[in-house]
């Protein structure tokens, strides 16, 4: 099974004045419409999660996923 296009967004609450904010801010992202292989995108995701949020990142993840019939 392939992919055909992903986005995948990094949300943090950001330490200001020595005080973590309330809201979330988006700070990192990655989006691609080149196919990706599904077993080389979960490789992907581990590997974005690893390096945007550290050993210790503790993040609620939610994944969204939709099957459409080919465009022709």
């Amino acid at each position: 099974m392939h992919i055909d296009k992903y986005k995948i967004w990094n949300y943090n609450r950001p330490w200001k004045n020595g005080k973590q904010s309330k809201t979330e801010e988006i700070t990192q992202h990655l989006i691609s419409e080149d196919c990706i292989q599904s077993k080389d995108f979960i490789r992907l995701l581990e590997e974005i999660y690893d390096t945007w949020n550290g050993d210790y990142g503790q993040k609620d993840i939610f994944v969204e996923v939709t099957f459409k019939d080919m465009e022709k």
